[in-house]
This record gives C-alpha cells, sequence and structure tokens, in this order.
C-alpha cells in the first residue's frame, strides 16, 4: 500500500508524534510511506528523513499553490491512502489527493470543541462531507463534539485512540529520593494553563512541605511562568527542564504525573506516563476522564481551578503507599489500550476499508 501522510510540519507536538509512529510501523510492516508537511520540516521530519523516510516541504505558499504542488506530488506517488492530520492538512490535501485518485482520511487530533472558529470549521467539513472517506476522532469525547458541531456532515468519523512509545530513558526503573515529585511534560502555552498549576502546587505546599515540581517543555509562557514561580516563592520548589530527548528519565523520577491542560484531545504526554507507569492528576477535558475513569490510575479535577487541583495532590501525597499499584494500573492499561501498535493497526483495518468503498451510512 501506497501512503501518504499530510500535516502542516514535523517539529515537536502531538500529533507530529502519531505520524512519525504511524509512519515508522507501516514502513516496517512494507508499506511505502512518506510524509508532506504544509509550511516546515521540523525536528521530527528531519529525523525520519534521517532514516530513509521521505518528507517533503510544499510551502510556505498561498492556498491554491498548496493544492497545485500537493497535487503535483500525489500525480507521482500515485498514494492508494491520503492521510492528514488536523484541518489545515485537510483542506489542502483533500483536493489535490481526490484529482490523484487517492481515498482520504483525516484525523482530528484536538477536540473540535466550541468556541468554533467558525470559517475554518465550515471548510474543513464542506471538504469533510464531500471528500474525505472517514474522519478520526482521537477520543469519544471529541468524537461526540464532532457529531454534535457537524450533524449529517459528521456521519463517517470513527473513533482511534492515540497510541504512543514509552518515552526515552537514559535509566531504567524508578528513582526515589526524599521529595514528593510531580512532573508535566508540554509546551508552555496558555492552553496548558500551567498558571494554574503553580497556584496548586503553591496552595498544596503547605500541606505537602516536601513537593517538588519538575516541568518539562519550552515555549513562549516560560519568561511569564518563572516570573510566577518567583511571585508565589517556589524557586525551591519548581524546575524548568525546558526540552528533554529524554523525557523518559524525569518520568522515572516522579511520584505523580499532573495535566493541568484547558484543551486536549488525547495527549501522548498522558500515555507516556501510564507506560512509565505514573498515576495521573488531569483535568476533565478532552479524552483524559476516558483513560482515568476507565484505568483507574487517576484523578480527574475540574479545569482552571487551582484549588481542586491542590486537594488532590494533598490527596495522593497523604496515599504514597498506594501509589505503586496505581501506577501498576496505569501501566497494564497502556499495554492494553495504547501501543502505537494497536493504533498503527487500527489505522490499516480503517484504510483498507477505505480502499474496499465502504462508507458509514447515516
Amino acid at each position: 500500500m501506497v501512503i501518504a501522510h499530510v500535516i502542516d510540519s514535523m517539529d515537536v507536538g502531538g500529533a507530529e508524534a502519531v505520524v512519525a509512529a504511524l509512519s515508522r510501523l507501516q514502513r516496517q510492516s512494507g508499506h511505502h510511506v512518506s510524509v508532506h508537511c504544509l509550511h516546515s520540516i521540523g525536528a521530527i521530519g528531519e529525523r525520519l528523513a534521517a532514516e530513509g523516510i521521505p518528507v517533503r516541504v510544499h510551502g510556505p505558499a498561498g492556498s491554491m499553490a498548496l493544492i497545485w504542488r500537493l497535487y503535483q506530488a500525489f500525480a507521482v506517488l500515485r498514494p492508494d491512502v491520503v492521510h492528514c492530520h488536523n484541518k489545515s492538512a485537510t483542506v489542502h490535501a483533500a483536493p489535490a489527493a481526490r484529482l490523484a485518485g487517492g481515498r482520504l482520511v483525516s484525523t482530528r487530533h484536538g477536540m473540535a470543541a466550541p468556541p468554533y472558529r467558525v470559517r475554518k470549521e465550515l471548510k474543513f467539513w464542506i471538504v469533510a462531507a464531500t471528500l474525505c472517506d472517514r474522519v478520526v476522532a482521537v477520543c469519544e469525547t471529541a468524537r461526540r463534539n464532532m457529531l454534535a458541531g457537524a450533524r449529517r456532515a459528521a456521519r463517517n468519523v470513527v473513533t482511534i485512540r492515540n497510541g504512543a512509545y514509552p518515552a526515552a530513558a537514559t535509566g531504567a526503573g524508578r528513582t526515589t529520593g526524599d521529595r514528593f515529585v510531580l512532573v508535566t511534560v508540554g509546551r508552555l502555552v496558555p492552553a496548558k494553563s500551567y498558571g494554574t498549576l503553580l497556584e496548586a502546587v503553591a496552595r498544596a505546599r503547605a500541606r505537602v512541605p516536601d513537593i517538588a515540581l519538575r516541568i518539562v517543555g519550552e515555549g513562549p509562557e516560560r519568561a511569564a511562568l518563572e516570573r510566577l514561580t518567583a511571585t508565589l516563592a517556589l524557586q525551591d520548589v519548581v524546575e524548568f527542564c525546558g526540552e528533554r530527548a529524554d523525557v523518559g528519565t524525569v518520568l522515572n523520577g516522579a511520584d505523580v504525573f499532573v495535566l493541568s491542560s484547558l484543551s486536549e484531545g488525547l495527549p501522548i504526554s498522558i500515555l507516556e506516563a501510564m507506560a512509565a507507569g505514573l498515576p495521573t492528576i488531569a483535568t476533565a477535558i478532552g479524552g483524559m476522564p476516558e483513560v482515568l475513569d476507565l484505568s483507574g490510575a487517576g484523578v480527574v479535577v475540574p479545569p482552571g481551578r487551582p484549588d481542586a487541583l491542590a486537594h488532590a495532590i494533598v490527596d495522593l501525597a497523604t496515599r504514597r503507599s498506594e501509589l505503586g499499584e496505581l501506577g501498576r494500573r496505569a501501566r497494564a492499561y497502556y499495554r492494553e489500550h495504547f501501543t502505537p501498535e494497536r493504533m498503527a493497526d487500527q489505522y490499516l483495518a480503517l484504510y483498507q476499508t477505505c480502499l474496499a468503498g465502504h462508507r458509514v451510512e447515516s
């Protein structure tokens, strides 16, 4: 099978990690795989290219130029399936792929939840309804949002949950120390609501004096978050780890994983934490409640509520003897439901259904 993935860029991020995992596994299975970036290659794209997976950059360019360049590439490749990732990739690649004769799959890696950017959302659903064989949601909550927001245009929506490899680590096994260590992983952007997490840690510190927080990731909010850390007198509690190639090492040195996000689909970071055997505290956003409710390996709190987040932190800190069992549940649930191999198998089955010409009827 000839498979072409299309995405904005292959910089560091959750959707990009999914594309990389699919590309590698599909090539290992004997398929011909290429990745097509609308804007830039990114660090992950450079690694894929070094491994021998073709990665092409078609922009930056205007919309019509991008569609034409993608069509030219697909006319040569003759892909059986073009797999678009997120809205912009779908809007630009779907017309080009149809002209070249390929089947279309589009994955929405976020929530597609209100409030919508109406023009972009409308463009996407017009393309999805008229050109795409399937639209994939990464969790059931995202699928329900699509069905509610797009109604009949969303009749071809299916759910395939993300899969992720365990995060790379320089050492094996859990480290131990004399502090109660929280860790969070993600870009330092407003949607992650790290300010809420810092405020929660400041509140929890009165009850958990040995608390520590490690923040892995970079982004435009770092300076503001460092200032807030100083304002809250948390300099001896919070460590900004920056981008790490060995995220698994940091996970292995923690007791609990925390996500304070205001917006998520099914984040790769929570799957990596489960693979590392960490219990999780996460906000009731996207697919995170589904994962934690079904696995029994964590706690869900309302978003934007430092008081509720602090209460959950204190609760787990006072039940440290139970963390090992919660971690075992997390790892077992990851192995059953969230490996990249499981995800790749489900996508391959979906591709084959599309090639057989079957569509979901409303």
